[in-house]
């Protein structure tokens, strides 16, 4: 049996553009980042967003947003200017704080923000320091466990912006 080259090139454009009209129909298909983590699936969390899946990527306005932080006190608590909240990434920490002995303050000090703010018990994907900055905003205004106040103490840092 021989197939017409005609019919095989029309198959073959259908089926990739139809895949992707019907993909972009059912909401699965996106090109786009939405910026929004992922939920925590079990335990005395589940349902609420992961502070562990905050990336890099993502501004300071995106994680107030989700994490429903005042932009305020994210702005206080890693020494940025409020006017750049919307354009500040996570990412840019590691290069806003110089001398921080050795210790780096980047995306997971962000993840340890969020979660201690909040009171999540998550486990931190890496060893996290946060401003000492942060650590007053988290007691002040946020909802940490005594075992989080503890981590604060031995891994916060005097920064030099």
């Amino acid at each position: 049996m021989k197939v017409n080259s005609k019919i095989i090139a029309i198959s073959i454009f259908l089926i990739i553009f139809g895949g992707i009209g019907v993909a972009k129909l059912m909401g699965v298909w996106r090109t786009t980042s939405t910026k929004v983590p992922s939920k925590i699936t079990e335990g005395e969390f589940a349902g609420q967003l992961n502070p562990n899946d905050i990336r890099g990527s993502y501004t300071f306005k995106d994680v107030s947003k989700n994490f429903n932080i005042p932009e305020q006190d994210l702005a206080d608590a890693f020494l940025i200017d409020i006017s750049q909240i919307s354009t500040f990434k996570c990412k840019d920490l590691e290069t806003n704080f110089s001398d921080t002995q050795g210790k780096d303050i980047g995306t997971g000090a962000v993840r340890a923000f969020v979660a201690f703010y909040k009171g999540i018990e998550i486990e931190l994907k890496e060893e996290a320091y946060l401003p000492k900055e942060a650590a007053e905003v988290i007691i002040k205004n946020g909802k940490p466990t005594q075992k989080q106040i503890e981590y604060m103490k031995n891994h916060s840092v005097e920064v030099k912006k």
